[in-house]
């Protein structure tokens, strides 16, 4: 059986663009937190990626309870 991470992690949203990337990394917290609910980057237009935070690995869907790439659970998000 697999041993899972006591750890915790979140899904972020990240653009491919490491220009765009540099900047989405200086926001803010509360810009942070408002980027995440984009589906394009405000800053090239293109549609943002999901990422895990721990392992910066790519995901395909937001409906994981763990990282496929490094086992971390993932919080509950914030629906305040």
């Amino acid at each position: 059986m697999a041993e899972h991470h006591s750890k915790t992690s979140t899904i972020e949203k990240m653009c491919h663009d490491s220009d765009c990337a540099e900047r989405i990394n200086h926001l803010k917290p509360e810009q942070q937190k408002l980027f995440n609910t984009f589906t394009y980057c405000p800053y090239c237009a293109e549609e943002l990626m999901l990422i895990c935070h721990s392992c910066r690995e790519q995901l395909n869907g937001n409906e994981f309870k763990f990282c496929p790439w490094c086992g971390v659970k993932f919080e509950e998000p914030d629906t305040r």
